[in-house]
C-alpha cells in the first residue's frame, strides 16, 4: 500500500512540475527585429524624398515597433508593462491617422 501511494504522489508531483510553462527564450522575434530594422532603413533612404506626413507615419511606425519589442523583452514591472503597451496604441493609432490623413490630401482633397 505505502508503495502504491508512493507512486501515486510521484505522479502528481511530476504534472505538478510539468504544468508550469515553459519559459520563453529570449531573441525569438526574428521578425519583429526585422521590420524595426527594414523601416529604419526606408526611413534614412527614403528622408528627402518623403513628405513631413510620411515621416511622421514612418517614425510613429518606428515608436510602436520598438514599444512592442520592449514590452515583450524589457524586465518591467505589470504597471510599467501596461504602460508601455498603451503607448505602442497610441503610437499605431496616431500612425493610422496621420496614414488616413496623407490619403485624403492625396486623393480626395487635390
Amino acid at each position: 500500500m505505502a508503495r502504491y501511494s508512493k507512486r501515486i504522489s510521484e505522479k502528481i508531483e511530476k504534472t505538478k512540475g510539468s504544468a508550469a510553462p515553459p519559459q520563453k527564450k529570449a531573441g525569438r522575434d526574428i521578425l519583429l527585429i526585422v521590420l524595426i530594422v527594414i523601416n529604419i532603413v526606408f526611413l534614412i533612404i527614403g528622408w528627402p524624398q518623403l513628405a513631413n506626413i510620411d515621416r511622421g507615419i514612418y517614425i510613429l511606425l518606428e515608436g510602436a515597433l520598438i514599444s512592442i519589442y520592449a514590452q515583450r523583452h524589457a524586465d518591467l514591472s505589470e504597471k510599467y508593462s501596461e504602460y508601455v503597451k498603451y503607448l505602442s496604441f497610441i503610437f499605431m493609432g496616431l500612425a493610422f491617422l496621420l496614414f488616413i490623413y496623407s490619403a485624403y490630401m492625396r486623393y480626395i482633397a487635390s
